[in-house]
């Protein structure tokens, strides 16, 4: 196979990492149980959209579609961590150094091939595979189940959260038709996305039982918080937070990479670098995010696809 050319499962590893990011930011203001739902309609939905969008280029409008959309969610992820580091940190730096400096890399990334972009992410995701396991192997023995069953969060604004977090699998799709054709592509790539959805679950539940849904919900980033408490410590908290730019830089990178070849994912990436400057994404809810992913979805199966190559 080609160096340039990528591999179906690079793809899947990238939006298994980079979901991980929206499903550490739905734990605690998300029921798991309504994630659990999400999960499974996400997957039939994927299963849905492969069959239909297959690994054909898209039609030219539904592509522009996706690079708006991907524009907004990247500067929405951008707010979220750079706030997330200046709450860990409580340093007097200004919000707005944090986000250029999370924008470099993305630009540094976005010059390059995509090949080189999907590699780097097979690396992350063992940093962050170790990070989740070590926090859900020590939180789990720590958990007040009672707590853990108690309902978190209204269920349209936890289904919106699973939405989002599963939508991460979209934005694989319009770089497929550059992916060397495997035997059982599809198959395997829905196991991710379905991992995403219940490991996501699972961060919720973790955060419910070590918080209590009602302090969860108090606080402005719960996952992180209950990983605190795992060490008793608010060191830990500040050491989960910088582990966990391993899978917000890799949601970045993929939502850059849908813009394609030719230095135009640096481009997304200094886009949405100044839209999340202006403040408007922290403005808009996860629903709102949720309901443009899910038109994103409908169009992809409505839009007639370009021809294969």
């Amino acid at each position: 196979m080609s160096s340039e050319r990528l591999s179906p499962r690079q793809l899947w590893v990238a939006v298994m990492t980079g979901g991980l990011s929206a499903g550490a930011a739905a734990a605690g203001r998300a029921d798991w149980r309504w994630l659990l739902l999400a999960a499974a309609l996400g997957t039939a939905v994927g299963w849905l959209l492969l069959r239909r969008a297959g690994s054909r280029p898209f039609h030219p409008v539904l592509k522009w579609l996706y690079r708006a959309w991907a524009v907004v969610l990247l500067a929405d992820a951008l707010s979220r961590t750079a706030n997330r580091i200046h709450q860990a940190s409580g340093s007097g730096a200004h919000v707005g150094w944090l986000l250029a400096l999370l924008a470099l890399p993305l630009v540094w990334m976005g010059w390059g091939k995509a090949a080189a972009f999907f590699r780097a992410a097979e690396i992350l995701w063992l940093g962050t595979l170790a990070t989740a396991a070590a926090i859900l192997l020590l939180g789990a023995p720590r958990m007040n189940w009672r707590w853990a069953l108690e309902p978190a969060g209204g269920w349209m604004e936890s289904l919106a959260a699973g939405a989002l977090t599963m939508s991460t699998g979209l934005f694989v799709l319009p770089v497929l038709h550059q992916t060397e054709p495997e035997p059982g592509e599809n198959r395997r790539g829905l196991v991710w996305l379905g991992a995403l959805g219940l490991a996501s679950a699972g961060l919720a539940a973790l955060t419910a039982g070590l918080l209590r849904p009602a302090v969860a919900a108090q606080l402005e980033a719960p996952f992180f918080a209950a990983a605190g408490l795992l060490g008793d410590s608010a060191r830990l908290e500040g050491l989960v937070s910088a582990l966990w730019l391993l899978p917000d830089l890799t949601l970045a990178g993929l939502l850059a990479r849908c813009w394609g070849e030719e230095r135009r994912p640096a481009l997304a990436a200094v886009l949405a670098l100044g839209l999340a400057l202006t403040g408007i994404t922290e403005r808009l809810s996860v629903s709102a995010l949720a309901l443009g992913c899910l038109a994103l979805a409908a169009l992809t199966a409505l839009f007639p696809a370009g021809r294969d190559k």
